[in-house]
């Protein structure tokens, strides 16, 4: 059964330069304005008892989208169905009047979600309990700390025992025993069958939490499947964004040595551009002289898409004796079981004299990715047990 259903969403705003600007365009009928497209096209949807995440950069139209699936903000174009009953904690004290006592807001936002007065005097000392506010429900909301403000919020939105929560990032705010009681709350929610929508820049929460995600880039959707691909995809974006170097042949004009080829191999001996981690793999490399043969060494450095370098050695760090360099020669490295973690990375290699101190030249493979779905964190899997006591 489908919990949320959205459709072709589309969110445009019209900005004006100034307000006479709005006023013209009213009178004479005539457009005034640009307009700024928030969303466009946006499609997915949500199982019942699923628990989805939205993920993106700041300004990709991820809090107007929670907007519109809370239908506190109408779309310019596109269908939305919600089957159930939904509540959402969106802006930090959306919905609270400042001067108004913490009581009053309870019962203020919980006749908002559709409560009763009966209800909400059913249900008040349990969103007081679990809000930790104690005395200081009785003071006006624009005393409360942001902290305050959170506790007060997720308090009432989970009272009226939602078919479907929406969440922002609201709460990153609470201290960490809120969070906490806020995270256990979510999971019985999960657990009891219920729907949950949750945004968050916390990619840990989104892949512990969520079966799928939507990454959104721009307005538009960047991506919507499993949670493990999207937050892979997404974080290769981030790192894309932050590249600090990337794979370049660097030949030395004047050298007499000069690397010819760098491929990245299957077992099978296949050039390849992605790979599963642990499968093997082997790193090509051929050499073109146009001296007598020389002595020297071979190094390689695997690096990842924003430049961070994740390994690298040479055959002098490995004590090999220096190698002879002649034309057309090739050199293969095995890897037998490739440890990387998902993410894209490529090789840089170097060729160098007998002291491995000279470069002759250094060149690099194309990018390659690598993809698994674990859910640890990182560039590599370390092997490990865990040796736990028991009592």
């Amino acid at each position: 059964m489908i919990a949320v259903q959205a459709l072709n969403l589309r969110k445009v705003y019209k900005l004006y330069e100034s307000p006479p600007q709005r006023l013209k365009e009213i009178i004479l009928r005539r457009p005034f304005h640009k307009e700024f497209v928030a969303l466009q096209d946006i499609s997915f949807s949500v199982s019942k008892g699923e628990t989805f995440g939205i993920i993106g950069e700041n300004g990709a139209g991820k809090s107007t989208l929670l907007k519109i699936l809370a239908k506190t903000l109408k779309p310019t174009s596109g269908e939305l169905s919600i089957t159930g009953r939904s509540t959402a904690l969106l802006e930090l004290g959306a919905g609270f009047n400042p001067e108004l006592t913490g009581e009053e807001n309870i019962y203020l936002n919980a006749y908002l979600l559709g409560l009763s007065k009966r209800e909400v005097d059913e249900k008040k000392r349990e969103i007081i309990d679990f809000s930790e506010l104690g005395d200081s429900i009785g003071r006006p909301v624009k005393t409360y700390s942001s902290g305050m403000h959170v506790r007060l919020a997720f308090s009432v939105a989970i009272s009226v025992n939602p078919d479907i929560l929406i969440i922002d990032e609201a709460l990153s705010v609470g201290d960490q025993h809120f969070q906490k009681k806020c995270i256990d709350r979510m999971m019985d929610f999960r657990k009891s069958g219920k729907t949950i929508v949750f945004c968050s820049h916390s990619l840990y929460h989104i892949q512990e939490l969520c079966n799928k995600a939507a990454w959104m880039l721009n307005g538009t959707l960047q991506m919507y499947d499993l949670t493990e691909r999207v937050v892979n995809e997404y974080q290769n974006y981030l790192r894309e964004k932050d590249r600090k170097d990337e794979p370049a042949i660097e030949h030395s004009a004047e050298s007499p040595i000069t690397i010819k080829e760098v491929s990245i191999l299957n077992k099978e001996g296949n050039p390849v551009d992605r790979i599963n981690s642990f499968q093997p793999l082997y790193l090509k490399i051929k050499i073109r002289s146009s001296v007598p043969p020389l002595k020297g060494h071979i190094g390689f450095a695997l690096g990842r898409n924003d430049g961070e370098t994740c390994f690298a050695t040479t055959t002098h760090f490995d004590k090999h004796e220096s190698l002879t360099l002649t034309n057309d020669l090739e050199i293969r490295i095995v890897f037998p079981s490739f440890p990387l973690l998902n993410g894209i990375y490529f090789f840089r290699v170097t060729v160098a004299d007998e002291t491995a101190l000279i470069q002759f030249d250094t060149a690099s493979s194309t990018f390659f990715s690598v993809f698994n779905s674990r859910k640890e964190l990182g560039m590599f899997f370390l092997e490990h047990t865990w040796e736990l006591e028991k009592h």
